[in-house]
């Protein structure tokens, strides 16, 4: 690979591409290289920056819309859709950056995929549309492509979709997202990827997890063992498995009708 590019130089090519706004140009948020932990044959760097463009929403006062930016040594390719227009613009625009970072699929930190989260505008309660995207590269084209796309209907209902750093589910990705109609619980899919293609759903189930019912682990925690029990890689009697963060205080975990808690009491 070529002598790496100067950041500045990367950041300067990446502001000229989005338009400025009343002579104001774009800011740049964040950066993230991607050429070593991809081994990528050209440059590669991801820049997030600040749309100076004022808000699609009227009446609503935000910092303005991302762009989300693909950089191949300086040739740049910026997104801040999630997809085709709908009733109101902002609501598949990207508007906070969540998480932006390399995992791996493969038990020896290998098979790095590029993770991104963004959130859309928040509403007064903090309430936003969560998309999750994981990029694979190929290095036989030289370019860096979507494997996974998960969209949510908001976020202040504990959706989530989440992937898995460690255990038997590295690098699948499991999703969560509340049911229409009472008794109101969660649906769980789980998401694997084999070989070099696009994540496909290997498992779909109503969780036994209940909306509100006080449960402080995650959904994705608290229904980790029936997850692994219809994958058959825990059954009853086996330990329980350890969410990757515990609550303060949690104590010991307990199995209650089939969903894991925090047993508080055995501190």
């Amino acid at each position: 690979m070529a002598k790496p590019l100067p950041s500045a130089e990367i950041d300067r090519v990446v502001v000229a591409a989005i338009p400025a706004w009343q002579g104001k140009p774009a800011e740049v948020l964040d950066r993230l290289d991607l050429s070593e932990p991809f081994a990528t044959v050209s440059q590669w760097t991801l820049v997030v920056a600040r749309d100076p463009d004022p808000s699609a929403m009227p009446g609503f006062t935000d910092p303005g819309a991302l762009a989300v930016c693909l950089v191949k040594t300086l040739a740049v390719e910026c997104s801040e859709k999630y997809g085709p227009t709908k009733t109101y613009p902002w609501t598949n625009t990207a508007y906070a950056l969540r998480t932006a970072k390399v995992v791996h699929a493969g038990a020896r930190e290998n098979a790095p995929l590029l993770l991104l989260q963004t959130c859309s505008t928040s509403g007064m309660n903090g309430n936003c549309d969560i998309r999750t995207v994981l990029y694979a590269y190929s290095r036989a084209a030289d370019r860096f492509h979507p494997v996974f796309v998960n969209d949510t209907r908001g976020s202040n209902n504990n959706q989530d979709a989440r992937f898995v750093e460690h255990g038997p589910l590295r690098g699948d990705v499991i999703v969560n997202y509340p049911t229409d109609h009472a008794p109101y619980a969660y649906w769980i899919e789980v998401y694997a990827r084999r070989g070099v293609g696009d994540y496909t759903r290997i498992l779909r189930y109503r969780g036994h997890t209940g909306y509100g019912d006080g449960n402080v682990l995650a959904v994705a925690d608290s229904e980790m063992p029936e997850i692994l029990r219809r994958l058959g890689k825990w059954q009853l009697g086996d330990a329980l498995p350890v969410p990757p963060q515990s609550p303060k205080g949690c104590g010991r975990l307990i199995l209650r009708r089939g969903v894991e808690w925090c047993d508080f009491a055995s501190r």
